[in-house]
Formats: structure tokens, C-alpha cells, sequence
């Protein structure tokens, strides 16, 4: 589905599917992890996907993957775990910058570069969660969503109506039980 998602919006061609693991090795992780892994290999071809195997949680930043599949715990840990991590380095490098009148002055002609990394680094630009695999548009906003973050939200819930995603994954597996 994400798949299906990311080539009808994002236009990303072959996009790439990694499976969220603790190595890369086919036979590592717990026997869910070690299905999943054993199930998108063997129907990869038919599903027209992109599998390229197990990858790591310091993987899903590198540019190798563009699609991370997860069970729900996990995945939420994940994300948590990133979001947790966006928030230090915003404010251990304004912590930095304040230090003192040289590192704040040093740092004036950067600002723009480190707005736009901030701006990279926060979750709530980013919207809420789609629900995939529902016959309607689906936007999960974030448990401690403020207005900031709910704009996103209803911006992306916007695009998803917009690029008509249901009716686009409806009409590629419908494609794809015709083929099997």
C-alpha cells in the first residue's frame, strides 16, 4: 500500500521497501520480523515491489529505503524515539548558539541554513499518520498535537483526498487480483 501511495503522490518510480530490523541478516529478529521478511521476498515480483531486504533503525535516514515496514509497537517506539532525538539536537544546538556573544554572532550568517535544518527536524511539519488499507481517507493527528501540528495534519489529510490515494490503491490491487 505504501508502495502504491508514494509512486500515485510522490511519483517515486520503484520505490524502495525496507523491513525495520536488528540486522540485516534474513534470519535475524523474532519469528513476525523473520515472516514478514520471508513473505515480501517471495512475493515481491508479483506484487511489483521493491524489496531490498531487512535494514536497520540507522538505516531509515540514509536515503537506501524509502518505505520502513514495522508492526505497530515497534514502529511507534521508532518514531517516538526519532521525534525525542529531533528535539535534542534543536535544543542542544540553541543551547550552543547562546553560549556566549561570539558563538551567537559566528552563528548569524548560518541562521537560514539552520532554520531549514530545524524546519527538517520537526515532527509536526510532517502531519499526522495515514491510515492505509481503509475505504476512506484516514489522518491520524498526533496524541499531543497542537495547532501547529493539526494544520499539517489537515493540510496532508487535504493531499490525500486530493490525489485520490484510496481510489488509487483500490485500483491497483484490483489490478493486481486480475493478474493472479
Amino acid at each position: 500500500m505504501s508502495s502504491i501511495y508514494l509512486k500515485n503522490t510522490y511519483k517515486i518510480e520503484n520505490p524502495r521497501i525496507g523491513l525495520l530490523n536488528i540486522g540485516t541478516e534474513e534470519t535475524k529478529g523474532n519469528e513476525l520480523t523473520k515472516e514478514s521478511y520471508k513473505l515480501l521476498k517471495e512475493n515481491a515480483g508479483s506484487l511489483n515491489l521493491n524489496f531490498v531486504g531487512n535494514v536497520e533503525g540507522r538505516d531509515a535516514f540514509s536515503g537506501k529505503i524509502d518505505v520502513l515496514v514495522t508492526d505497530g509497537f515497534t514502529g511507534n517506539v521508532f518514531l517516538k524515539a526519532v521525534e525525542g532525538l529531533g528535539k535534542l539536537v534543536k535544543v542542544s544546538l540553541t543551547e550552543s548558539i547562546k553560549k556566549n556573544v561570539l558563538s551567537m554572532i559566528g552563528a548569524l550568517p548560518c541562521m537560514p541554513a539552520i532554520n531549514r535544518f530545524k524546519k527538517t527536524m520537526d515532527y509536526k511539519e510532517y502531519g499526522g499518520a495515514l491510515f492505509l488499507g481503509v475505504k476512506k481517507p484516514v489522518v491520524k493527528a498526533h496524541g499531543s498535537s497542537d495547532e501547529y501540528l493539526f494544520y499539517f495534519t489537515i493540510k496532508q489529510a487535504e493531499q490525500f483526498v486530493k490525489n485520490k490515494a484510496v481510489d488509487m490503491m483500490i485500483e491497483e490491487f484490483e489490478n493486481l487480483s486480475k493478474k493472479a
